[in-house]
């Protein structure tokens, strides 16, 4: 089987989930028996040599030039029959093309991979609402408030500017006629899946696979000196506005001064430095204030994840949008790190409220401040590594590819019907609320790469998507 990854990034030149999520996919097919990947990722112009559309980077990894817009998603190179990368993709001749995003890309490229490839069944991976909402594809409203339904009129009142809602009515229509080329849709959530279905996707063209990230070692907690609490909370990712570090940061500050004091938020985030506005001044102003307690160490690199995870007690969210499936959830289970999340989208699905970690509720510094006192507060004794009592800890590797699900269904979509999980706006329940302990012990699984790999190959499998007889590995470098 020959499959073409096509990716709105390439990992090595952004810091992206979606980015990372596409280059994990495309190393775990290599690596299957049997089937032969390729990426192709876009990229700024200016990575790209002069005047030329197409560039390799590595073998079998290609940079494509494109920056289609959030409100059009239109590419802004020429892509005719004789672009680049349709020759590229007649060349290669695959069995599956799988696009992961349409963002930066343009939705038109999904047209050259049908014509250039019209026998390999074609994928999109979704990531967030673009397509849906043109306020960055978040489905927030200009005012703030949260947007439950796509509706061209109410995205009119939202967008008074464009002056008349047949601009989204076309707008769906335009990208709808470029979805209906693809073969399967693939979402990392079950929230996403809906939003999508409630948009007009046919849900059974809708599949539910979790993204992959590479395996690693779980992590005993963080030894604690006598007396200390689990009070090191750790924010990881993007700074942009609706990741909601300012919201963290004011709600934390409002903890009574003794609490503070037991305090430490580490801030491991990056692109501050390229926002503009008002936000990036207010953000850093509130970094200033409150080094009591906040500390900003700026952007990371994967590789020391490990390091950094071992110095926290509890990964904090403050997402103040639908997210759909954060990386860095994934990222807490894999080093053995409770959540502190937000009731909201995918992040509530993904980490199920006392046993991935705790919710409090979405956009609400007095719900988190509360949450955190009373893990301050907690005086259950909490165990280091290595005591005769650490039960919770196993022998071995807590993490095992074998038996791990490549996507866990869930009804804890807090957008359909007969939900049993409170709904955005209710109150995380105040008594009965797990240790750390017992958080550690009922963390869920992540999905490694390998995982997810194997995942898509059935699917593309299940679709058609193979040939009789497959590339010979020896020979299948371009």
């Amino acid at each position: 089987m020959r499959v073409v990854v096509i990716s709105h990034g390439h990992p090595r030149f952004g810091k992206g989930g979606g980015e990372i999520a596409a280059y994990n996919l495309y190393r775990g097919l290599d690596a299957l028996p049997g089937v032969d990947a390729w990426f192709i990722a876009r990229a700024p112009q200016k990575l790209l040599h002069l005047g030329t559309p197409l560039a390799m980077v590595a073998p079998r990894e290609y940079l494509i030039a494109g920056e289609a817009s959030e409100e059009q998603l239109v590419a802004t190179v020429e892509l005719g029959p004789d672009h680049d990368v349709a020759r590229l993709l007649r060349q290669i001749n695959p069995d599956v093309v799988h696009f992961h995003h349409y963002y930066k890309l343009g939705v038109e490229l999904l047209r050259v991979a049908r014509n250039a490839c019209p026998n390999a069944k074609l994928l999109l991976t979704l990531h967030e609402y673009m397509a849906i909402c043109l306020n960055h594809g978040t489905m927030v409203k200009t005012d703030g408030r949260l947007c439950y339904r796509y509706e061209p009129r109410e995205c009119l009142n939202c967008l008074p500017e464009l002056d008349d809602a047949d601009v989204f009515f076309l707008r769906e229509q335009y990208l709808k006629s470029f979805f209906k080329l693809v073969d399967r849709f693939v979402a990392p959530s079950n929230f996403l899946a809906q939003r999508y279905q409630d948009w007009g996707l046919p849900a059974p063209c809708i599949t539910v696979l979790e993204n992959g990230i590479v395996a690693g070692q779980r992590l005993p907690p963080r030894p604690l000196a006598a007396g200390e609490s689990r009070s090191r909370l750790a924010f990881f990712g993007q700074m942009h506005p609706f990741k909601g570090l300012d919201l963290i940061i004011e709600s934390l500050a409002g903890l009574p001064k003794a609490l503070r004091r037991q305090l430490s938020l580490d801030v491991y985030g990056h692109g501050l430095e390229l926002m503009q506005g008002e936000y990036p001044k207010r953000l850093k102003q509130l970094l200033e204030d409150h080094t009591d307690f906040v500390h900003y160490h700026g952007s990371y690199d994967q590789e020391e994840l490990p390091r950094l995870m071992a110095e926290t007690d509890w990964v904090v969210l403050g997402s103040t949008w639908w997210e759909n499936s954060p990386l860095v959830i994934q990222e807490a289970y894999k080093f053995g790190r409770p959540v502190l999340c937000p009731d909201l989208g995918g992040m509530a699905e993904k980490v199920p409220d006392g046993q991935g970690g705790l919710h409090y509720r979405a956009r609400d510094p007095i719900s988190l401040r509360r949450l955190v006192q009373r893990l301050l507060q907690e005086r259950t004794p909490t165990l280091n590594p290595g005591d005769p009592q650490d039960s919770h800890l196993p022998a071995e590797d807590t993490h095992s590819t074998k038996g791990t699900p490549a996507f866990q269904k869930t009804k804890r979509d807090t957008h359909s019907k007969g939900d049993t999980h409170p709904p955005q706006g209710t109150p995380t329940p105040q008594h009965g609320t797990p240790t750390f302990d017992q958080l550690i012990a009922r963390l869920p699984d992540y999905t490694t790469v390998e995982a997810a790999a194997a995942a898509h190959h059935a699917l593309y499998r299940s679709l058609g998507g193979s040939r009789p007889a497959p590339v010979a590995r020896a020979s299948r470098r371009r």
